[in-house]
């Protein structure tokens, strides 16, 4: 992470209202950045109730923790794999949802999980499987080329799929969500500079 890219997170979280934000079912705030991607804050109190969180990108995903924590957890699939999910393709953002085919049933295996901390960059290939784990007040930049908007979902055999469709979210959530985040970051720095 560049002390660039932690300053223009940082001032835009000084000066959010001055954004257009949604909240996607992941328990996720997002705010777009033109030439540069999405600004990701990470607050469980915001999910959508029994979400399903297993996904695809439809594009190449380049994702920096600028302040806080996030597990990304890997799946395969793989026939001989010990979790039975329903697989299906989803139109991805706001106004999408399923694609109208019926979901096929495959098995997972799971990858060891990953955790990242601040300054930490991930990628991944849009073919991979990934759930994203973040501890509450995490802040994150994403690389976000437009277009390409299909991706698959994945849930546990015998439910239904609980949709992570991105919504307008109210001013009084999203203040709650930037002080947290705000005041964690700046814990984090202030534990940093003691260590040292």
């Amino acid at each position: 992470m560049s002390e660039m890219q932690a300053a223009l997170v940082r001032a835009i979280l000084e000066k959010h209202e001055s954004y257009q934000w949604t909240v996607q079912g992941f328990g996720m705030l997002r705010t777009k950045i033109a030439n540069v991607g999405r600004i990701h804050i990470w607050d469980s109190r915001f999910a959508t109730p029994l979400v399903s969180t297993m996904h695809t990108h439809p594009w190449p995903l380049k994702s920096t923790v600028i302040s806080g924590e996030l597990i990304n957890q890997r799946f395969n699939e793989d026939k001989a794999g010990p979790l039975k999910y329903l697989r299906a393709i989803i139109k991805c953002g706001e106004g999408g949802g399923l694609a109208g085919e019926p979901p096929t049933e495959v098995r997972l295996m799971s990858m060891p999980p990953e955790t990242y901390l601040a300054g930490s960059t991930y990628e991944q290939r849009p073919s991979e499987i990934h759930r994203s784990i973040p501890q509450d007040g995490t802040v994150t930049l994403m690389e976000r080329p437009q277009g390409m908007e299909d991706a698959m979902v994945y849930w546990p055999a015998g439910t239904d799929w609980v949709s992570a469709e991105p919504k307008p979210i109210e001013g009084w959530k999203l203040q709650q969500a930037v002080t947290y985040a705000l005041s964690r970051w700046d814990s984090q720095a202030s534990e940093a500079g003691e260590s040292k």
